[in-house]
């Protein structure tokens, strides 16, 4: 073989060793991605039940209840629930420019 020859060969084996060896390392990181996005998973499994578990000490059905166990009413089942505001609120006192906000607090 001609010395270019012996160099062609050598810089092919050279590369063909950096290709392996990008080749695996890309290879590790695809299996990292893998695990990462399997304990992904799992983990938002554990959290959906984590919440499930938790709504059943302070959803709003554990709140209802123990509203109820404690005598207290829904709104829409109360018998005076009509009554909160029956009068019509006031006209406002001045005439306010349009960028502006205006908020009439009224206690009966």
């Amino acid at each position: 073989m001609t010395p270019l020859a012996l160099r062609v060969v050598g810089a092919f084996a050279a590369l063909l060793l950096l290709l392996a060896a990008v080749g695996s390392y890309g290879q590790q990181r695809f299996l990292d991605q893998a695990a990462l996005l399997a304990h992904k998973d799992a983990a938002v499994i554990e959290l959906a039940a984590a919440r499930s578990a938790a709504a059943s000490v302070q959803g709003p059905l554990a709140v209802t209840h123990w509203a109820r166990e404690r005598g207290m009413v829904p709104a829409p089942d109360a018998s005076d629930v009509i009554a909160v505001a029956p009068s019509p609120l006031p006209p406002p006192s001045r005439v306010l420019r349009p960028p502006s906000l205006e908020v009439v607090t009224v206690w009966r």
